[in-house]
Parts: C-alpha cells; structure tokens; sequence
C-alpha cells in the first residue's frame, strides 16, 4: 500500500450508481441503489396530508409545501423510519446534522445523524492533531476507538474528532469534543488553530459519504496526558510523526479518513516533501469534490 491508495480508499465512488434528491433547487444528497429501490417503491406522500417525497426525474423532491426547516425535517424523520424498517440504517444516533447545500449557505432541514449517510448529505465534522514539539520533530497523540464503537472499533484515530452537529460553531464543537474525548480544559482548546479542510466522497455499504473535515492543530506540554470521558476512547499513545505516517501507509491500523487528516499534517510539516514521486496527487486527493461531477447519476 501507499500514502495514496489510502486517499483512494476514500474517494472511491461510481457516479452513474448515484440518484439526487432535492430541497428546492438545490441538490441535497445522493443516494446509491440500495436506498434508490426503497424510493422506488414509494415515492409518494409520507405525510397525513399529503406533502412528503414525489418523483422528480431520476431523483426525487421533498414537496415545495415543506417550507421551512422544522417541516422538512419531519419528513426526513419518516424517512429515516423506513431505512431503519429496511434494515439500511442502523438506528437512530439522536443528534441532528444538518442538510446543507453547501458549508455556510442556508439551512435546509436537518436529519438524525444515523440517516446521513443512507441520504448521502454533505456531512462536517472536526479533526484535532494533539502535537508535543520535540527537538527531533513532533510527537503526535493517538487515540485508540473503543471496541463497541460501529463505525471502525478498535481503529486508531486523532486525539479528537467528532461531527458537526446542527447548533454549535465549529469552535464551540472542538471545546465539546476535546472535553469528551481526551478532557482537554476549554482554556487550552480554544487555542486549536484551524489550518483547513480536507474533503472526499466515498462510497459504502451504508451509502455516500460526501465529508468535510476541518483540521485543527493543537500544541499540547510534554506532561499533559489526554483522557478520554465519554468512552470512545480505550487508549491514548504518543509518537513521532514519521512513525505515525509509516503505521499509516504500511497497516490498516488507522481509521480510513483519519489516514488522510496525518498525510495533510505530513504535508504541512515538511515529512511528506515535493520531491516524492505522489506529492501532487497528494495534495489534489486531499481536496476531492463532493458532489458527483456534472452529469453523474442526474441523468
């Protein structure tokens, strides 16, 4: 394996497998097959009084009477239902994400964060670098996810990260996060510094997800030791970057988007130079579109 197969690990996807959904005029997900025939098979009104889903070309349109957020949400509710009593979603995650078209523009509706992916929403969550300075290069902390987490248990990940949900700014979610996961005090996270974003489109078993990650990195003292509090987290480890960076080209030790968060890092600190034969590549990988190029699946 290499640096790059793992951002091609994450930005696997067939466009003509995806159909569109919309809120309006704007696209607000797609979703693959599995979820398409479940649409197919009752596209029609969700509701009692009628307003709900109705085919719209390839896709489909949440009724233009659904307007506002609160209304649209609850027929992404009922939807929701029927993925669950299909058995393509798990269950209910009880936190609301929010239906974007893109980052910064208009709410459209919210969904319970265990649908996002079936919906193939554009999802946001935040990435946190836990870095010590040392004479020989930075150390990096390392989480290891708890063994009943469902997505990747017992995979390696950042000190913190988590989703955006709908309500909080991005940095009223890192303070929350920090504190969940590795009970960092809210004086030390607000010093996390964004440094960007990264962005993929994957396709799963579960269906699309369309992610931004925004980057943070935050400078912790060679005494503090991370602790996790909401049990996500079995363990913390600390190592140089470059061992970091080998775990994750050479095992599949790592948590699949966390890979691309520490070649980003990898990049931005000099480990990952020009001079390699992938460098562009890497740097164009890490910023993947998410949406389905123009034409793909809305035909």
């Amino acid at each position: 394996m290499s640096l790059l197969d793992r951002i091609r690990t994450c930005t696997a996807h067939d466009p003509a497998r995806l159909r569109p959904w919309r809120i309006g005029d704007a696209v607000a997900g797609w979703v693959t097959p599995p979820v398409a025939d479940l649409l197919d098979r009752r596209p029609g009104p969700l509701r009692p009084d009628g307003r709900g889903w109705r085919l719209d070309g390839r896709g489909w349109r949440l009724d233009e009477r659904l307007s506002g957020p609160e209304a649209r949400a609850e027929a992404l509710e009922e939807v929701t239902d029927r993925l669950i009593e299909a058995g393509l979603v798990r269950k209910r995650r009880n936190e609301r994400y929010p239906v974007l078209a893109e980052w910064g523009a208009p709410l459209l509706a919210t969904v319970d964060r265990g649908a996002a992916v079936a919906l193939g929403i554009k999802s946001f969550g935040i990435h946190l670098n836990g870095l010590v300075e040392a004479p020989d290069g930075p150390l990096l902390w390392i989480a290891k996810r708890a063994a009943d987490r469902a997505l990747a248990p017992g995979k390696l990940d950042n000190i913190v990260a988590g989703g955006q949900p709908d309500g909080l700014s991005l940095a009223e979610n890192v303070v929350k996060e920090c504190a969940e996961e590795a009970a960092i005090p809210p004086e030390l996270a607000r010093q996390a510094v964004p440094t960007g974003a990264i962005t993929y489109m994957m396709e799963t078993a579960e269906g699309l997800r369309r992610d931004t990650l925004f980057v943070y990195d935050l400078a912790l003292a060679p005494g503090f030791a991370p602790r996790n509090t909401d049990g996500e987290v079995e363990s913390f480890e600390r190592w140089p970057l470059a061992t970091v960076l080998e775990r994750v080209r050479d095992t599949e030790d790592f948590k699949f988007n966390v890979a691309l968060v520490i070649i980003d890092l990898a990049i931005r600190r000099g480990v990952v130079g020009p001079d390699m034969p992938d460098y562009l590549a890497l740097c164009r990988g890490l910023r993947e579109p998410t949406d389905p190029p123009s034409g793909g699946g809305a035909r």
